[in-house]
Order: structure tokens, then sequence, then C-alpha cells
């Protein structure tokens, strides 16, 4: 079976579907287009069942209150199962970390590349430019001027 391009619902582009479910596949797999249609149809699943998650934890206390220690013979009895869980949790945290510090590096990029765009005429005036682009990314008021800082605050003659 031949498999032909098809427009994606969300972004109109085109994409070639994977061939073993051409006839189903509604997004391309741009990440946005892919959580759009994941969205829809988690809201379409609670529109069909609006009832499936609620109360749950509602049944699991009770019970967890008849049996004392339950929880906790089951973890000795399967250290495999705790061992694949500590695993998947620290895997989360960590991709959970990286993606924070995407963020500040991408802002750490941000302020390099400002402080690399400043240029002068000559030397002290490249140098007075890149102080102030260093004060203004941290944030600071005033220059780096130094002649100017003597001249406000000398004293008048």
């Amino acid at each position: 079976m031949k498999v032909f391009d098809k427009r994606c619902v969300y972004c109109h582009s085109l994409y070639r579907p994977d061939p073993r479910v051409a006839a189903s596949q509604k997004s391309c797999s741009n990440p946005v287009c892919r959580r759009q249609r994941k969205e829809e149809a988690q809201a379409k699943f609670l529109k069909d069942n609006p009832g499936y998650f609620r109360g749950r934890y509602g049944q699991i206390k009770p019970w967890l209150a008849a049996h004392p220690g339950y929880l906790k013979v089951y973890r000795a009895a399967h250290p495999e199962h705790m061992a694949k869980k500590r695993l998947r949790d620290r895997l989360r945290r960590h991709r959970l970390k990286a993606a924070r510090a995407d963020i500040q590096v991408t802002m750490l990029r941000r302020k390099v590349r400002v402080l690399r765009g400043l240029r002068g005429a000559d030397i002290q005036d490249t140098m007075r430019l890149k102080i102030d682009g260093l004060l203004a990314v941290l944030g600071c008021e005033g220059r780096a001027d130094i002649q100017v800082q003597n001249e406000i605050s000398a004293p008048p003659l």
C-alpha cells in the first residue's frame, strides 16, 4: 500500500503519515500539533467517560486503612518494582531539571548575545559600552563613563 502526503489538521502543512496508522493519523510530528491532538483526544475521552477519574482515591484510602502495613510489606516483597520506580523517578526529576536548565541557558545566551552586539568607535568607547551593557543586563542604573561620574560626584570649585 502506497502512503501519500496528508495535510495536518492543526498547522495545515503537508506531512507523510506513519504507514501503520495512515488512515487515522490526523496531525504531523510537530510537537505543538501533537500536543493539541493529545489535548483534544483527552477532552473527548473525559466527555465520553465523565466519571472515570472520580472516586478512585476514595476507594483506595479506606482499603489501605483496613490493611495497615500492606504497602510496606509489598515494597519489601517486590524490590525489583521499587528499583524500577526509583529509576523512573530519577529520570523524571532529571528531565524536569533539564527543562529548567534549558530556560536558564536560553536566558544566559540572550544576555551574551546582547553583550557581543556592543561595538564602539575606539577601545575606550567599546569598554564603556560593554560595561554599560553589563550594567543594563544586571538591571543597574547609571553609566560606566568614569569622567561623567567624576564630574557628578566632584564638589564645585
